[in-house]
């Protein structure tokens, strides 16, 4: 009876550490969650992102930028979140086809240019619908003139091409700039998950 008794003891008290660490683990998940992670504010992003959306900040994951994150940056002390399109080598070019601006992307080592196409950009265009780009450190200018992207530098745009301002304004940004990459959203719960890349690089004859 006493050896019963002192089983039943023992499970009571692993059960009470269980419990124990699963209102934690229920208490400190949503703190680090809401610690590592960014609001967003504007409409630079849309539709992808709205305002007030919650985005998770791999502040780890600084090191392993791809064309296509969402990240986010500090340009002249304000927090910025954009998506990158041209990385370190990338030979950059915006023209006009059809009175629409079009984005020529050539991959460091490779000859064969490519259009970046994206589904967000397509119907944001707005006034800056006869932009050109661009200039020795990727700012927009009135000719279209090819650059490349620097080491260590990355050309970051926004998902609301008419409504952004982003590397086409301040140019590109050190990766040194660069805080975290933001891929996951957290907010809203209804559409939580991997943030959508409505953004793809397809051939071109150039």
């Amino acid at each position: 009876m006493a050896l019963r008794d002192r089983d039943f003891g023992r499970a009571g008290r692993f059960l009470g550490f269980v419990l124990i660490a699963l209102v934690l683990l229920a208490i400190l998940v949503p703190v680090g969650a809401f610690t590592f992670s960014v609001k967003v504010q504007g409409h630079s992003m849309e539709p992808t992102l709205e305002p007030g959306d919650r985005l998770f900040t791999n502040i780890l994951g600084r090191g392993d930028i791809d064309r296509f994150d969402v990240i986010e940056a500090t340009v002249d002390g304000n927090k910025v979140v954009k998506r990158v399109i041209g990385v370190p080598g990338d030979r950059i070019v915006v023209r006009q086809r059809d009175r629409k601006p079009v984005v020529l992307l050539r991959p460091a080592g490779e000859k064969a240019w490519q259009e970046v196409v994206s589904d967000a950009w397509a119907s944001q265009y707005g006034d800056r619908v006869g932009q050109k780009c661009c200039s020795a450190d990727g700012v927009m200018e009135n000719r279209a003139k090819a650059f490349t992207v620097p080491d260590d530098h990355y050309w970051l745009i926004g998902d609301n091409w008419g409504g952004s301002d982003d590397s086409r304004v301040f140019g590109v940004v050190a990766a040194d700039d660069i805080g975290a990459i933001m891929n996951r959203r957290i907010q809203p719960f209804s559409r939580m998950g991997t943030v959508d890349n409505p953004a793809s690089l397809e051939p071109v004859d150039e």
